[in-house]
């Protein structure tokens, strides 16, 4: 029973990094688009404390880090990833996951 157990849960170890890596390696244009932030529809202030940002499908959303600022479109993957992977490099000192749930739209179709 002990050995049935390890094996399951070596399978589930070795699953979830496998996503992991999936994830990791996803293109960026996969994830979202780098825009101008005078495109930006809204605006969030990330400091060192800030570990993950709520946005919605198709929104243009303007980060403010240090002073510098950037803007993603979320008009790829729905669900979360590690947003330093749309950052201009250097911009982001800690990983911030975005999560981004569907739009209005999206819902009115459920």
């Amino acid at each position: 029973m002990k050995v049935h157990a390890y094996s399951l849960v070596v399978a589930a170890l070795v699953g979830l990094a496998s996503v992991s890596a999936h994830a990791a390696s996803t293109p960026a244009n996969l994830l979202g688009s780098q825009v101008t932030v005078e495109s930006a529809e809204r605006a969030i202030a990330l400091d060192d404390s800030t570990r993950y940002v709520n946005v919605r499908f198709g929104e243009t959303v303007r980060f403010d880090v240090n002073g510098k600022s950037f803007a993603v479109k979320f008009d790829g993957i729905r669900g979360s990833f590690d947003l330093n992977a749309l950052a201009p490099a250097g911009v982001l000192n800690h990983p911030v996951k975005a999560y981004v749930s569907p739009s209005p739209l999206d819902e009115r179709s459920l």
